[in-house]
């Protein structure tokens, strides 16, 4: 079994996700097992360490299973209970993920704001030419949306669309910058670099919206 893309590797234990049930056609919710498995167990191999887009100081790899043996009292709850176990994890690690999101999304403004300013054209800063000044004012209107947005959803221990919020914003950072958004002297580029991460990991943003849809529809067939 081989797993890609995976963090903190120099753990002492790994929690493993494997497909348990026989049957091809079992449903994610009795199909996986959630095993606890010794980092020191003989059959794992820890590969290099990739060279992300973006969250380069994050250390990622890939980690191999090869004949690995895990006793029965290392299977955590019961068997064909691992779905559960990791969505209920996925409810309580989303709200502080979305967190670092409106983190950099309000870095991202912070940089792009007094850059507007600093930046002269036509005898004035940037920021007082009226198309440029509207893109600071959505900017802040989505960071404080997105912050509102976490917060509650921190508190319903649930998750929504913070990581896009974080893409739109830096986008619009690198824009205000002009030429020099896309220069690595300047900070704007490693934000929308780091970004991305942002609607990939802790379930896609495209999982996202099926979740908010079946929530929102659920609703209205009840």
């Amino acid at each position: 079994m081989v797993q890609t893309h995976i963090k903190n590797l120099t753990c002492s234990r790994y929690f493993l996700l494997a497909h348990t049930d026989p049957d091809p056609k079992a449903p994610a919710s009795k199909a996986f097992t959630g095993l606890i498995v010794e980092a020191n167990s003989p059959g794992i191999q820890i590969g290099r360490k990739e060279m992300n887009m973006g969250q380069r100081c994050s250390d990622t790899r890939g980690i191999v299973f090869e004949d690995v043996r895990v006793p029965k009292e290392n299977v955590l709850i019961a068997e064909g209970a691992g779905f559960k176990i990791t969505m209920g994890a996925s409810d309580k690690t989303r709200p502080p993920v979305a967190a670092g999101a409106v983190g950099l999304a309000k870095r991202a403004l912070h940089e792009a704001t007094k850059y507007a300013f600093e930046r002269k054209t036509f005898g004035k800063p940037i920021v007082e030419h009226q198309v440029v000044s509207f893109m600071p004012a959505e900017m802040a209107m989505k960071v404080e949306l997105a912050r509102m947005a976490y917060q509650r959803a921190a508190w319903e221990v649930d998750a929504g669309r913070r990581s896009d919020v974080a893409n739109q914003v830096a986008t619009d950072a690198v824009q205000i910058f002009g030429g020099n958004g896309f220069n690595t002297e300047y900070p704007v580029e490693k934000l929308m670099r780091d970004a991305k991460i942002y609607q990939i990991y802790e379930g896609t943003a495209q999982i996202q919206r099926m979740i908010i849809a079946c929530e929102h529809v659920g609703k209205y067939k009840a």
